[in-house]
């Protein structure tokens, strides 16, 4: 009889383990399929958030035009953009220089993050944009570029594509 109780006791153990494994691996399998989900739906409300912010940037240009009594042209919306790059860039204490030194290897979200860190560009993730925005992120060039804080974004840009 105890050797059976005890046969009894250790099945018993095998069966709450294996139970218990079974309750961890579904538990991790959740979580797994939570956190992608999470990943997607972030991605997805970063890209709205940037097309909402590029038209929310259009509907205020439009709108200081329709204030001044001026048309609502290509060319009127270039200067607009370029003065708000130009806003964007600047710093109350004037101008600071900076070498940036772009090295084989290099992404342009590493050169945002160099940029954003010298004082260059307030904020990395617009640089960033722009560049993707108009096509010019795989096309930083090697080199040693001499740049400063009052620089539009464009004009960074250029400098470090060559264009």
């Amino acid at each position: 009889m105890k050797r059976t109780s005890i046969r009894s006791f250790g099945i018993g153990l095998f069966i709450a383990g294996a139970v218990l494994q079974l309750q961890h691996l579904t538990q991790e399998d959740e979580i797994t399929s939570k956190r992608s989900i999470t990943e997607e739906a972030y991605e997805k409300s970063q890209t709205e958030l940037k097309n909402v912010k590029q038209q929310l940037a259009q509907l205020q240009m439009d709108l200081e035009n329709a204030q001044k009594g001026q048309p609502v042209t290509d060319e009127s919306k270039e200067e607009e953009k370029a003065k708000e790059e130009a806003t964007q860039s600047d710093t109350s204490s004037g101008s600071t220089p900076y070498t940036l030194i772009v090295q084989a290897g290099m992404n342009s979200k590493e050169i945002s993050t160099l940029l954003e860190e010298a004082g260059i560009v307030q904020n990395k993730q617009d640089f960033e944009d722009y560049l993707v925005s108009q096509d010019l992120a795989g096309r930083i060039q090697i080199g040693e570029y001499e740049l400063d804080s009052s620089m539009t974004l464009k004009q960074i840009a250029e400098k470090l594509t060559g264009k």
